[in-house]
């Protein structure tokens, strides 16, 4: 049964609209496909439309839009609108509309017609294209040849599709991918993506047997669950994601009445969404190509403990140092049996170092390095290998590749540094062997380390998870003082506590005590003055009742008081993200939270196994774990309680819910503050919101 994607990637018969024998975009597109018809790759019928010309690119143009499945629209905004319309009259499938200047710039809105459409897809508009490597299907608007010189290399096939939100980009990404990446699976060029949306592409492709990566560059993520459901999808189907987010430097922080709120960007919430759907987001665009390439052309995994094969000591040093700053462990193998006897029997030189990085000199041979490796394969406290074997030396020759390839058995990542010719061909090699290839320790090494946390990081999410809310029921208010049954209803410890009219409504035996000023208008009471802590007696009572009545009548609040807790200061708290939804954060609590900024984010609700890593996540983790004589915190009944917050909060009343501080002293979790507010900013809610 055909899916949608297969009317743009695999059509029957294509209308290449707007082609001109005085060239254009449509014309480099007509010219594409024909030429991918001329090598037999592409089946599908080419049609080019254009009623000024009668013909362009060696085939006639058409005055209208003939019969097709698959509309490629490569005109000005207003034409394009008419097109699609027409097409859809005819009974297109689907249309991509090349074509940029909608309602991005001021013109007109695809997203508007859409209904007009009758069901037919439409991918763009502003986009490149799409490439398959499999159906022939090479419909992008950039040319393979500029002034001679190759533009764009020629498709070859592999694993990788990329999905991409920019053109320029895109464009790019293919070149690498095609000539020194893995090979290309497809290419989904979404352009501003008014119909066919990333979570599509990959929920397309996870069932694909050609896939093995889907590569993704984002800058933005509308409908942003049902992209984490394609990508848990695609990786419980076997198939890695890694993503690259544009668009991560926030201009600012909106404002807002929690701390939570402040320190959630989009950024951050989308990348720690795609990571617990089991998308290794990358750091930067080299990360993100390296990745895909090891992810496509190594399968297992490499573990955590990395051996480093070489025949030059400063490189092998470069790659232990990179290895070890990435968390990985290059671990001693000069007791190896396996490589001791080597040494003894004089199959290794015994000027060569087996403690690894294991260096078996420049003197070395292919023999040297074949044996070394082969040894390796067999030593359990090895999971991978970085291998560097330079080709100067006169004892290594182009045969070296292919030995090392037929003894391979653990993930092997190869380093060739230089730009030579025969330092390019010799990484050209490795990699079609299977082997990835990188031109310096320090890529090499990252890459073992994302290959290494995709093999162990599947994602914890939930395909179609949602929230059951609730909360609001207990609700009184937006205040500490109106959440208390809420709080408790999460599992929180309440602290004791009275409204305050006169130093005498505090009980002697409750101090020390804390009194707080309760006013909606106060967003932060210790920016304000409206709290006062380590209250020993009535005597500070009565003082600090003085000092605060003023605060609280100005801003028509009242006052409270709470046994003074001790402990090590969380915040939990939950925010709505525009394409998200409810997402929770856990991290340093009090006054200088955003300061720290040492916090853990998921999309909500969490599991009590999620909230049991976000707090192993945590810089300030050893405090919960009792650091020099701390108390040990109850970190099972803690992550309960954030999992059970995560889960009630998100409710369509609520915007904001947060603990802060939440003190933690062993197992005991004090609720010591908190507020929220509701979705339409509304004045506290009576009873129950």
């Amino acid at each position: 049964m055909r899916r949608p994607l297969d009317h743009f990637l695999d059509p029957s018969s294509i209308a290449v609209v707007g082609p001109s024998p005085r060239g254009n975009i449509g014309t480099v597109i007509l010219e594409n496909l024909l030429e991918m018809r001329a090598r037999g790759a592409l089946r599908a019928e080419v049609h080019a439309v254009n009623p000024r010309y009668g013909s362009c690119a060696g085939v006639p143009c058409e005055p209208d839009l003939p019969r097709a499945e698959l509309a490629i629209i490569a005109v000005p905004p207003s034409l394009s609108v008419d097109y699609l319309r027409r097409a859809a009259s005819l009974g297109y499938s689907a249309a991509i509309v090349v074509s940029g200047g909608f309602e991005e710039v001021g013109g007109p809105s695809l997203r508007d017609i859409m209904p007009e459409l009758g069901g037919m897809r439409v991918l763009g508009p502003n986009t490149l294209g799409v490439v398959d490597s499999t159906t022939g299907m090479f419909a992008i608007f950039l040319p393979r040849r500029k002034g001679g010189a190759e533009s764009l290399p020629d498709l070859r096939p592999g694993g990788v599709v990329l999905v991409a939100q920019s053109g320029g980009l895109s464009a790019s990404l293919y070149d690498w991918l095609t000539s020194s990446g893995p090979g290309l699976r497809a290419l989904i060029s979404l352009g501003n993506a008014v119909d066919v949306g990333a979570a599509e592409c990959v929920e397309h492709f996870a069932d694909d047997p050609r896939t093995s990566v889907i590569l993704l560059y984002l800058e933005r993520t509308p409908n942003g669950r049902a992209l984490m459901d394609a990508v848990r999808l695609a990786r419980d189907r076997g198939k890695d994601a890694v993503a690259l987010l544009g668009g991560v430097t926030p201009t600012g922080r909106r404002a807002t009445s929690s701390h939570t709120a402040s320190l959630l960007s989009s950024a951050r919430v989308a990348r720690e969404a795609l990571r617990q759907a089991g998308a290794y987001v990358a750091a930067d665009l080299e990360d993100a190509l390296d990745s895909a390439k090891a992810a496509s052309l190594l399968r297992s995994d490499p573990g955590d403990s990395i051996a480093v094969l070489t025949n030059s000591g400063g490189a092998g040093v470069l790659a232990t140092d990179a290895l070890s700053a990435l968390g990985l462990s290059v671990p001693d193998l000069s007791s190896s049996p396996a490589l001791s006897s080597l040494r003894s029997s004089g199959a290794l030189s015994q000027l060569s170092s087996i403690a690894n990085p294991v260096d078996v000199t420049g003197s070395a041979s292919d023999a040297d390095f074949v044996a070394a490796y082969g040894a390796l394969m067999e030593e359990p406290s090895v999971g991978g290998v970085l291998l560097i074997p330079t080709h100067y030396p006169p004892g290594i020759t182009e045969d070296l590749p292919r030995r090392i390839s037929g003894l391979s058995r653990k993930p092997t990542v190869v380093v060739e540094v230089g730009d030579s010719e025969l330092s390019r061909r010799v990484r050209a090699l490795y990699d079609s062997l299977g082997l990835p290839s990188y031109p310096s320790p320090e890529r090499a090494a990252r890459a073992l380390r994302a290959l290494r946390w995709l093999r162990s990081n599947p994602g914890t999410w939930t395909v179609g998870r949602a929230a059951r809310g609730g909360l609001e029921a207990a609700i009184r208010g937006w205040l500490w003082p109106d959440l208390v049954g809420a709080l408790a209803s999460l599992g929180f410890d309440v602290p004791d506590w009275s409204w305050i009219a006169s130093p005498g409504d505090w009980p002697d035996g409750l101090y020390p005590a804390v009194l707080k000023v309760h006013a909606p208008s106060l967003t932060h009471k210790t920016e304000a003055g409206a709290v006062i802590v380590g209250i020993r007696d009535a005597r500070d009572m009565e003082d600090a009742v003085r000092r605060l009545a003023p605060i609280a009548a100005s801003a028509s609040g009242r006052l409270y008081a709470q046994r003074m807790v001790r402990g090590v200061e969380l915040r939990v708290g939950l925010v709505k993200d525009p394409d998200f939804g409810c997402v929770v954060d856990v991290g340093l609590g009090g006054v200088i939270t955003e300061i720290i900024g040492d916090h853990s984010t998921r999309v909500a609700p969490v599991t009590e196994l999620e909230a049991r890593e976000m707090l192993s996540e945590l810089r300030l983790r050893p405090l919960l774990e009792g650091y020099r004589g701390m108390p040990k915190a109850d970190l099972g009944r803690l992550a309960r309680a954030i999992s059970a917050l995560s889960d009630a909060a998100c409710s369509p009343a609520i915007s904001e819910f947060e603990v802060n501080p939440l003190i933690v002293d062993g197992d005991r979790l004090w609720a010591v503050d908190a507020r929220a507010s509701a979705v339409d900013n509304g004045a506290a809610p009576a009873k129950g919101v």
